[in-house]
């Protein structure tokens, strides 16, 4: 049997959509362990696996949320305070460069790995990938997200749908045009600010140093960060994609939902089992104002009033309180955080920000949604959800009460979005038991080189 290590990043959707992947891999006989910065521990290790913490001087517990996830958004409202946070980046990248990527190499050299499989959700993946590639291992790259199919698809980060047509086709070619000029701009820019967290040239240096041609570094991805020619597993069913996705060296598998995760608890006790539930979550990273989101609950309560009889579940995260919403009526019931997988088991409708795993789950579970896109690959997901049919979009910065009821109205009374649904979810459990993730990973295991592409 093999040892099989999963490099990810502290981001919790992003952990979970491994989750059963590692499990079965695990039940085959593999062994398994993460690797990441300390910030991963917790969860991992609550969900029974071994993890290796690297870096903890550069990376230290509780960095990720006040430091490390910042750097990887657009947001630049803080100049001065970005800027550090990239210098200290950057500092860290010069450091592995003049020899401290001996602490990864002492700790993977304990592991002994046959197989390493990285994250592609922050833009330090292709870091890892290049000093894996250094040490001559077998990498592939995991996606948790829909992103990086270029060119044949419009960017993951926009709302067009690919539906085939000619006219399509040029709109996504258009878009790709414009989101290259962007780039650069934007790149310049935070060169020329000193907020570039890792940029060309620094990545020319470390491809250098790894041994990698920077000319086989894909620097027009719709990804967060920079992509080296590795294959790629997708932790998606291929029908759920544009049919027009194509790109050699991308395997899509199942959707891979881990029915055995971490589940908080729940005052079940609460709910009326004979009425409809609905299920309002946005998601667990915090990346828009405080307001805006206490603005969006505060919408879905008024708009509840219709429906007094129908299980409301806000699930609210932990930067809001409970407190706030204390106005609420006795059939609306906030959390927290709520046992998503426990709750789609029974919902009739779910609001929802559309990130990969909600999606997933949704169509998992035959529950439609009304999707309410806030950053990255969500409005990409909401493209997909509108091209089949299995609900509809929101816009969470002017939504009203009254809005939002049309929305519910709509989905819940318009048979064809369950008919749409139920039929997605068939063919996603019919893939889900067939687990291609496993044959991919093991076959890739199995090779005697390292292709970069498995055929």
């Amino acid at each position: 049997m093999a040892n099989i290590v999963f490099c990810f990043p502290p981001i919790v959707s992003t952990i979970n959509s491994s989750l059963r992947l590692a499990r079965e891999l695990k039940l085959r006989g593999h062994r398994i362990t993460y690797i990441g910065i300390t910030d991963c521990k917790p969860l991992i290790c609550a969900n029974g696996f071994e993890f290796v913490s690297i870096y903890e001087e550069w990376f230290p517990k509780g960095c990720f949320e006040g430091v490390y996830l910042k750097l990887q958004s657009s947001d630049t409202s803080n100049l001065s305070e970005t800027r550090s946070h990239t210098l200290r980046f950057n500092e860290f990248l010069d450091y592995l460069i003049a020899g401290g990527d001996e602490e990864l190499n002492v700790a993977i050299k304990k592991l002994k790995p046959d197989l390493i499989l990285v994250s592609t959700s922050l833009s330090d993946s292709v870091v890892w990938a290049l000093f894996f590639h250094k040490l001559k291992l077998k990498v592939i790259y995991v996606f948790d997200v829909l992103g990086g199919c270029n060119h044949t698809v419009p960017p993951i980060h926009t709302d067009l749908v690919s539906d085939g047509s000619l006219w399509s086709s040029i709109k996504t070619v258009s878009v790709w045009f414009i989101y290259r000029i962007k780039k650069i701009w934007h790149e310049k820019y935070r060169v020329r600010n000193g907020l570039d967290l890792i940029s060309p040239d620094k990545l020319r240096k470390i491809s250098n140093y790894c041994d990698y041609s920077h000319k086989d570094i894909d620097f027009w991805t719709d990804m967060p960060g920079f992509q080296l020619k590795l294959p790629e597993l997708v932790l998606f069913p291929r029908v759920f994609d544009f049919p027009s996705a194509k790109k050699k060296g991308r395997y899509y598998a199942e959707a891979s939902i881990d029915l055995n995760r971490e589940q908080p608890s729940f005052p079940w006790e609460k709910i009326d089992d004979s009425q409809p539930i609905v299920y309002v979550a946005l998601g667990t990273l915090s990346l828009m104002a405080k307001s805006d989101y206490e603005k969006f609950f505060h919408t879905v309560i008024k708009a509840s009033t219709k429906w007094p009889e129908w299980n409301w579940v806000l699930s609210i995260g932990n930067n809001l309180s409970i407190d706030d919403f204390k106005y609420a009526c006795s059939n609306v019931i906030i959390v927290n955080r709520a046992p998503q997988l426990e709750l789609l088991k029974k919902a009739s409708l779910m609001i929802t920000h559309g990130g990969p795993n909600s999606i997933k789950e949704c169509i998992f579970f035959g529950v439609p949604m009304i999707v309410f896109p806030l950053w990255f690959d969500q409005p990409g997901n909401v493209a997909r959800v509108i091209y089949h049919g299995l609900g509809l979009k929101g816009n969470f910065k002017t939504i009203t009460s009254k809005e939002l009821q049309a929305l519910i109205e709509e989905v819940t009374t318009n048979p064809k979005f369950i008919e749409r649904i139920k039929a997605m979810q068939r063919s996603f459990m019919e893939i889900e038991d067939a687990k291609p993730s496993i044959q991919l990973v093991e076959r890739f295991i199995s090779q005697a080189d390292i292709p970069p592409f498995l055929d």
